[in-house]
């Protein structure tokens, strides 16, 4: 089964062409004067004194978890462990994160003025062979949480129910064709936010917690998050990867989904499945293409417009902002006429941003900035784009030059944030 692949996980880096199509979309101007910091293990992080931004933003470099402020100043948050995926809660108090081992991870968190760090989630397990079945391992990742406008609930994705009965079949409806397949795709989980709580169970979070279905082998979801400042807590967007109904391409999109739509309603069968075969509440806000991948959405600050990722060529990506669609499609989400209509917002999407490797937008807290992830000199730095909005035609658009607030790298499989 031949799989089509992300161009940002290639190895092949055409830096020039990347260039090109900067010059054409305003990206360029000063380079700036870089204040520097020593990270340690000959690394160094520079923050470039011309930007102007407000907040904080959280980000990660060599596993480690550092913020600038809007004084540029750069202060580093851990020594230790494997940390990713920093996600600040909305009263600015905690720091929920990623610790990642060799073959497991846990959610974690910390308060946002350091101290000890503190298990949500604990992925540590044993590997089984298990013969002449195949063999199961009890160890868990988990990745990328994101936090709800008022911060009681944490989503994350897990491969919690791979030992589930889901695993018990592939292809068909429940009860057909076993083959005693481990579920391994990574869905959407929840859990609530209380500090005084110990560890939370893996098994009471994969039977009573699950909020966003996955197809069987293509990959799961990812890039989970809330919809902020709605007045209600009733949706999320996500990336989410299947194959066509042919088997041999991915069609990878953009859904939005009420999260509790499963929890709230257990007379209706929600289950994972072969491609074309599960049935979700989710609902694709980006059209299936075969050649076209959407990835990595994030909401504005008001809710109102959704910044992604595009595939715009095998060389290219984009970082696009459409508006965001209908909020009654996540009641009805497998209704043909819905499915349509929850479609058209796409067709409003403007490109802001061109390069061979662009990826991971996030919005200011004030919506007139976006920073994202861009690949120059050989490495990932944060970019910063100021933002116009056009409101005759619900549009953003780049104001000025696109500028590079770091030097020095930083993890680009890390979801930075950015807060108040």
């Amino acid at each position: 089964m031949k799989k089509r692949y992300i161009p940002w996980s290639t190895l092949c880096l055409l830096v020039l062409l990347a260039f090109s199509l900067q010059s054409c979309l305003g990206i360029g101007g000063s380079s700036g004067n870089f204040n520097t910091k020593n990270t340690g293990n000959g690394s160094v992080i520079g923050v470039n004194n011309q930007v102007l931004f407000k907040g904080h933003i959280y980000f990660t470099q060599n596993r480690h978890l550092f913020v600038i402020d809007g004084s540029r100043n750069i202060t580093q948050l851990t020594t230790t462990g494997d940390v990713r995926d920093p996600a600040v809660s909305p009263d600015g108090k905690w720091i929920a994160f990623i610790n990642r081992f060799y073959d497991y991870s846990n959610l974690d968190y910390m308060s946002t003025s350091g101290g000890p760090w503190h298990i949500l989630m604990n992925g540590f397990g044993f590997f089984h062979p298990n013969p002449p079945y195949a063999p199961q391992a009890t160890q868990r990742w988990f990745a990328q949480p994101s936090w709800s406008p008022d911060g009681k609930t944490i989503i994350f994705l897990s491969d919690l129910q791979k030992l589930y009965y889901w695993a018990n079949y592939q292809y068909g409806d429940l009860g057909q064709d076993f083959d005693q397949s481990p579920f391994l795709d990574m869905q959407v989980f929840s859990i609530p936010f209380k500090p005084s709580e110990p560890t939370f169970s893996n098994d009471v979070v994969m039977t009573n917690n699950l909020v966003a279905l996955a197809s069987y082998g293509d990959g799961g979801d990812r890039d989970p998050s809330f919809r902020p400042n709605t007045g209600n807590l009733n949706q999320i967007i996500y990336t989410h990867y299947t194959y066509d109904s042919s088997r041999t391409q991915q069609l990878i999109q953009i859904f939005m989904e009420d999260p509790y739509a499963i929890r709230n309603n257990p007379q209706i069968h929600y289950h994972p499945g072969d491609p074309g075969q599960e049935f979700s509440p989710g609902i694709a806000i980006t059209a299936p293409s075969t050649t076209t991948a959407n990835i990595e959405p994030a909401f504005s600050p008001d809710g109102k417009h959704i910044a992604y990722i595009r595939e715009i060529s095998s060389t290219q990506m984009g970082l696009y902002v459409m508006p965001t669609p209908p909020s009654n499609i996540t009641a009805n989400p497998n209704n043909p006429t819905v499915e349509n209509e929850a479609l058209q917002a796409y067709k409003q999407s403007k490109l802001l941003v061109a390069g061979e490797f662009v990826s991971q937008p996030v919005w200011s807290p004030d919506g007139t900035q976006i920073s994202y992830l861009f690949y120059a000199n050989n490495q990932f730095n944060i970019w910063i784009a100021n933002l116009s909005y056009n409101a005759k035609t619900d549009s953003y658009s780049v104001k000025g030059s696109l500028v590079p607030l770091t030097s020095g790298g930083v993890d680009a499989d890390s979801r930075p944030d950015w807060t108040a």
